[in-house]
């Protein structure tokens, strides 16, 4: 669906896009005011934003874009929207505002539903993570490319979880796992997760409060393509995107080491 130059264009897009949010990264005042989802939003998200909507628009025209910037599009719209880019400009948002590091850029196109193409780019590291549907998934790092996974993981289950929106469901649904397996649990932000586990480095991400599809999409193929899988606690199903709801049920994504993922739900 995307062309080698495309691909190409779309990497520097979003590394570009980094690069703006690393420069307001480093101002002593982000301009941060709190939308009506009482989420935050920076002067970064929205250059980002900006950049990469006008980026996309060139480098794939007739290709709408639903952001979580612009998130308030009929859905009578954008269900004509086929195939359809999601983006997040800055997943991490919070990490973003706290400093850690922790914050990444998010950007799949989804066709009939499906993620086809996935794409996410962490400023702090320049490391960009991408997937297409049937042909894999890997890292760019200082000009390399690493086929995910990278790595066979052993021992204990390393268990991913959210920096700022860590809730009691994950906990428990965690002890219970430790009563059949080791575990090792690791703190971190964003999207970034997603990649971690498509790598090897980690294996498991609970999230059982809602977030939305623009945070998981890209993720979700990457780890898909990686060999890993993300899985719908209630449909023990893979998600779908560009629903009536643009909200994220419940979910446990896992990476190539996982194969009796059922006993996790």
């Amino acid at each position: 669906m995307l062309s080698i130059k495309q691909i190409s264009e779309i990497i520097n897009l979003i590394e570009n896009a980094g690069r703006e949010i690393l420069k307001i990264y480093n101002y002593k005042e982000f301009n941060i005011r709190i939308k009506e989802d009482n989420s935050p939003v920076t002067l970064a998200d929205l250059a980002s934003d900006k950049i990469i909507k006008s980026g996309l628009a060139e480098i794939t025209p007739g290709i709408s874009v639903f952001s979580e910037e612009t998130k308030e599009i009929a859905f009578e719209v954008r269900s004509e929207w086929n195939p359809l880019w999601i983006l997040d400009p800055l997943d991490g948002t919070k990490e973003f505002i706290s400093k850690n590091n922790e914050f990444c850029i998010s950007l799949a196109l989804v066709f009939n539903q499906q993620p086809v193409a996935g794409f996410i780019h962490a400023p702090v590291t320049s490391e960009t993570w991408i997937a297409f549907r049937g042909k894999g998934a890997y890292k760019i790092i200082e000009g390399k490319k690493i086929i995910l996974p990278a790595f066979t993981p052993s021992w204990a289950y390393r268990i991913s979880i959210s920096r700022s929106h860590f809730n009691e469901s994950e906990a428990a649904w965690i002890e219970k796992l430790k009563e059949q397996h080791e575990v090792v649990v690791a703190i971190q932000g964003s999207a970034i997760k997603f990649c971690r586990i498509a790598e090897g480095i980690s294996d498991i991400y609970p999230k059982f409060g809602l977030i939305h599809e623009w945070d998981v999409a890209a993720g979700h193929l990457i780890i898909e393509e990686s060999g890993g899988n993300l899985i719908e606690t209630i449909t023990r199903c893979p998600p779908v995107y560009n629903k009536i709801s643009y909200l994220q049920p419940p979910f446990i994504a896992f990476g190539s080491r996982i194969k009796d993922w059922e006993r996790l739900m």
